[in-house]
């Protein structure tokens, strides 16, 4: 199970938090309004120095969250992309279908919410760009806004876990909910990939983010000696 932490900023210091707590890799953003954390981040004349500097001083691999509706040209994503950009994680709406060729050269992770159908949810995880497969994951961001924050149910293990059942890649789980180190062993099965931790548990603090992750890193390891 890998551990990202989506960090409330494009700031090297959240991502170093993220880094010395253990996370496996962070995700930035740019041209989004995040929900979650209420924070807007800018296009990609305004990010696109960040996001370098945070790949070269972060300390771990990192992923970029490219937009919404306005996404960075392809050129653009290439340029992170051979500075050494990890992946790119977005909704699956949102990414247009030319742009499926970017995961060709890096991994690429399609977020889902829960208008997807079955039928959808496996035929996103087989998409084919030139014979090879591009996508590495889904991000079940399926809770709905009104949810967010709140405690994770047996009935939301019970639809990760559907989904899990669904999907033909490995399922990474954002932490909408307030999920705790302590719910983790709830979220084991076999094609749960990994957690993705953001501002609803860790809070906007780089001091909160290392703590929360480290506590998240010491949980998926006991998991795993298991």
């Amino acid at each position: 199970m890998k551990l990202i932490v989506s960090l409330p900023d494009n700031e090297p210091v959240f991502a170093r938090a993220a880094a010395a707590g253990g996370a496996d890799a962070v995700k930035v953003h740019m041209n989004a309004y995040h929900r979650a954390s209420g924070a807007s981040f800018g296009d990609c004349a305004q990010e696109k120095g960040r996001v370098l500097k945070l790949i070269s001083e972060a300390g771990t691999q990192v992923g970029l969250m490219p937009g919404q509706q306005v996404l960075p040209a392809p050129a653009e994503l290439n340029e992170l992309i051979d500075a050494g950009l990890a992946f790119i994680d977005i909704y699956a709406h949102h990414l247009p279908a030319a742009y499926l060729e970017v995961g060709r050269r890096t991994k690429l992770i399609l977020a889902i919410d829960r208008m997807h159908t079955e039928e959808e949810i496996e035929a996103l995880t087989e998409i084919r760009v030139g014979g090879k497969r591009v996508t590495n994951m889904l991000e079940a961001a399926i809770i709905p806004p009104e949810e967010y924050g709140s405690r994770l149910s047996a009935q939301d293990i019970a639809r990760y876990h559907t989904i899990a059942e669904m999907s033909k890649v490995p399922l990474l789980i954002p932490t909408q909910k307030s999920i705790i180190p302590e719910d983790l062993p709830a979220l084991v099965h076999k094609n749960i990939g990994g957690i993705m931790v953001g501002v609803i548990v860790t809070g906007p603090a780089a001091s909160g983010i290392e703590r929360v992750t480290r506590r998240f890193r010491a949980a998926i390891d006991k998991l795993q000696d298991k």
